[in-house]
């Protein structure tokens, strides 16, 4: 029985030393971080030998190890992009005026209160632009649909916008 684990583990050995560059190559590409990918073909080689045993067709060893090393590189590719970055004036445009993550009691406080601060801000805003930004944070609508509800013409919403965005841009890089 211990020369099968000791043979086991010369093979792996091989087997590491073999596809190690190629695993490498897979795994930045989907990454695109040298210390990242390192430590995706670690641990998908680690999650390999483990399961080495199981592995029934040797010839599709190579196609084997490249499945791990990719499943477990997305893995790692999803949980450092959970949260997309987007600013204020583009996620309220979106009417997703900043979702809070579900990290922490900290990080759920500051997320609250970044919200109240921009809605004071929007506050500040002359009525009109206030109206436009509003309808268009509360419903996503389309320009057109703000410009008909509100009776104004498309281009005044557009400009609306535009000013309102500036304004809330030029206000909130005077907080930071």
């Amino acid at each position: 029985m211990h020369d099968v684990v000791e043979n086991r583990e010369a093979d792996f050995t091989g087997y590491y030393q073999k596809h190690y560059n190629e695993m490498f190559y897979v795994a930045n590409r989907i990454v695109h971080n040298h210390y990242s990918a390192e430590d995706i073909v670690q641990e998908a080689f680690i999650k390999a030998y483990k399961n080495y045993g199981h592995l029934i067709d040797q010839s599709k060893h190579r196609a084997w190890l490249r499945t791990i090393v990719i499943r477990t590189a997305i893995d790692y590719y999803r949980k450092q992009t959970r949260y997309e970055t987007v600013s204020v004036e583009e996620g309220a445009e979106a009417g997703q005026l900043l979702r809070c993550p579900k990290d922490s009691i900290p990080t759920q406080l500051n997320w609250q209160f970044e919200k109240d601060g921009i809605l004071e801000k929007i506050d500040t805003l002359p009525k009109g632009m206030q109206e436009v930004l509003k309808i268009k944070i509360a419903t996503d609508g389309k320009d057109q649909e703000i410009a008909d509800q509100l009776n104004i013409s498309l281009s005044a919403v557009k400009t609306r916008l535009h000013r309102a965005r500036k304004m809330l841009r030029a206000e909130m890089s005077t907080v930071n």
